[in-house]
Order: structure tokens, then sequence, then C-alpha cells
């Protein structure tokens, strides 16, 4: 408005907002998918560089180590227990360190691909502690969390299938599959969901090698 009021003052003429809109054109599947392909291009280049594998299998095994540790813990009745959030805590920084070590400086900024990867991973952790905490706000006798970050975990990992590649619908059904038994056989929950991130971290490491020869 303001630009256009001073167009006015010098007696030029300015297109209005709804002028803009109309002449805007809309954005074509052709767009959409160059936009996903120049993602998927972006991320296949930076997974040329042999520091993923190590780093991949590095967060895996500090995920799997926090939670066999929860699985010690773990009691029949369920309680509140400030030892679960210093170990996930614990955890969160782990994997910042190995990320840190095994990935380079600044691996979150390398690459743009990278970058909204590592925010979906984000949101996904803060959905995982947002049910954990619901859970104890309404009662957590009932530990029904475990079994939600199975689903959680699916959506992360096919949202990642949808942006970069089909490969990732296979640890997103196989997380799946873990919700369910998570709740099939809640005793050894922890111990599931620790396994099954392994496993699917380690595929995805192996398959990266596969993919990306120079990774090896």
């Amino acid at each position: 408005m303001v630009y256009q009021e001073k167009a006015f003052l010098r007696g030029t003429s300015v297109p209005s907002l709804t002028e803009e809109m109309r002449s805007a054109r809309p954005a074509t599947p052709a767009d959409l998918d160059g936009w996903r392909d120049s993602l998927r291009n972006d991320m296949s280049r930076e997974l040329d560089d042999p520091r993923w594998p190590r780093a991949l299998i590095g967060v895996g095994s500090v995920h799997l180590v926090a939670f066999i540790v929860c699985q010690v813990l773990s009691e029949p009745v369920s309680r509140k227990d400030l030892r679960y959030l210093a170990i996930w805590f614990v955890e969160l920084v782990g994997v910042f360190v190995a990320m840190r070590l095994l990935a380079g400086r600044h691996w979150i900024r390398r690459s743009a691909a990278v970058n909204l990867a590592a925010k979906l991973w984000t949101t996904f952790l803060i959905l995982s502690f947002n049910v954990v905490a619901l859970n104890s706000l309404i009662g957590i006798e009932l530990p029904w969390f475990k079994p939600v970050w199975g689903t959680l975990s699916t959506f992360f990992l096919a949202s990642l299938a949808w942006l970069f590649s089909p490969l990732f619908f296979i640890p997103a059904v196989q997380m799946w599959a873990t919700g369910l038994l998570m709740a099939v056989l809640p005793d050894y929950a922890y111990l599931t969901y620790g396994v099954s991130w392994w496993i699917a971290l380690l595929g995805v490491a192996v398959a990266i090698r596969r993919k990306h020869p120079q990774a090896a």
C-alpha cells in the first residue's frame, strides 16, 4: 500500500495486489517435480561423502544403548521416573556429539536437503517428547506413548520417502510393525524400539554405501 501511495504521488501506476495475484502463474506438477528433483540431486551429492554411513551407524548405536538402559530400568507398573528424562537428554547430547565427530563440522548446513531432513527429525523429536508429556499428564499407569513412537517414526520415514527416495518406505513399514509389536509386548517396548531403529539406520547406511561407492 505504501508503495502504491508513493507511486501515485509520483504520477506513476503500479499493479494492484489483486492484479499481481491474477497475473501470477500457478504452480504446475512439472514445477513441483523439478523442485523435488533438485532436492534429491542435492541429497545425492551430499551422500557421496563417506562420513554419512558411519554417522548413521553411530547415531543408531547411541540410540540403542540409551533404550537398552531404559529397558533395564523399566518396571512392571509404570510410574513417573526422572531417570528416563535424564537418559533421553544424555542420548540427545550423544547423538549431536556423534554427528559432530562422524559427519563433520557444520554438517547440518552443508546441504539444503540435509538441513530439511534435520528439521523433520527435530519435529519428530518434539512430537515424541510431547506424547510422553501428554501421557504423564493424563496418567502414566498405561504408557500408551511407546507404541505412538512407532507411528511418529513411520510418519518421519515416510516423509523422507516422499521427498528423497521410495526406499525409505522399507524402514517406514518396519517402524509401523514395530509400533504394533510394542503394543503387543509392552514389557519389552523400549528394547524393541531401540533395536528396530538401530536396524533401520544400519539398513540406510548399507543402502548409501551400495548406491554411492564413494561413501564406502
